[in-house]
């Protein structure tokens, strides 16, 4: 379940990105704030253009577009919530000095690593979609 923050921030993302369209869409903004952001990747996906913005492929391939981006930054907020926690943790007297400094130079590693391989996924990821957008413009 998404904590009520977040449902609240995403409904009020999506009332404001409708209006800004010029169609505010009630469906939709009760669907995020009943069912989540779990949802947003279909919004994204579904909504109407703006004036010079176009789409390339079907349904489904944009879906697919959007729900990368949305699996990543929900992959992302979750190694930035164990790095704090981490980093941040309570000074417990069981735990010693030295693994506590594990713990966080741990972390401190695990952040950069992580940033190298979403750089990585992204630049991947990118060419994958350049590539197939140019195959299906030309045919």
């Amino acid at each position: 379940m998404w904590p009520r923050w977040i449902r609240a921030l995403a409904t009020l993302w999506v009332a404001w990105d409708s209006r800004q369209r010029k169609t505010l869409d009630w469906f939709w903004v009760l669907v995020v704030l009943l069912l989540g952001p779990l949802l947003l990747p279909v919004y994204l996906t579904t909504r109407p253009l703006l004036n010079g913005e176009r789409r390339v492929g079907g349904l489904l391939w944009n879906l697919f577009l959007s729900l990368e981006n949305f699996a990543t930054w929900v992959v992302g907020l979750a190694a930035a919530a164990v790095f704090i926690e981490n980093f941040t943790t309570p000074h417990d007297p069981n735990i010693p000095d030295v693994r506590r400094a594990e713990m966080k130079a741990g972390s401190l590693a695990g952040v950069f690593i992580f940033i190298f391989l979403v750089g990585l996924e992204k630049l991947g990821f990118e060419y994958f979609r350049q590539h197939v957008e140019n195959s299906l413009t030309e045919s």
